[in-house]
């Protein structure tokens, strides 16, 4: 079973930032596209402890707050979370991009890998992330 994380921002996640953050939180690991350039899997040997969804861009006000509803909102260190990811808020009347990590079960290290890129992406894109249930920021 895999766990997923969330990446929500309001700079789109590009490949080129995406390559800088796996640089920064794990340089000895490496990517490749999947499913017809779909998904981007990081690979460590012969195992892939990630998964990334490319990003989606969120056009409607306010479906952001309806699709995190109830979730942990991160945001990376240094940084605050932008009010309209917060419950008083009314969501974003701008658009902003919607980017999955998924830390694949086999992994013992998954969830801290995935924890640690999507914070580094979410730095670079202004954003804040989504944590899966159970887990804290």
């Amino acid at each position: 079973m895999s766990t997923r994380w969330t990446v929500i921002s309001v700079q789109e996640p590009q490949q080129k930032l995406l390559v800088e953050a796996l640089l920064e939180t794990m340089p000895e690991k490496s990517m490749r596209e999947a499913a017809e350039g779909q998904v981007i899997e990081i690979v460590d040997g012969g195992r892939v402890p990630l998964v990334l969804e490319l990003p989606r861009r969120i056009q409607v006000p306010g479906e952001i707050l309806r699709l995190q509803r109830g979730a942990e909102v991160s945001a990376p260190a240094g940084s605050g979370i932008p009010a309209f990811f917060t419950a008083e808020g009314t969501g974003s009347a701008e658009p902003v991009w919607w980017l999955d990590v998924y830390a694949t079960g086999g992994a013992p290290d998954g969830g801290t890998l995935a924890d640690a890129l999507t914070h580094a992406i979410a730095r670079r894109t202004s954003g804040v992330v989504l944590l899966p249930d159970g887990v804290r920021s």
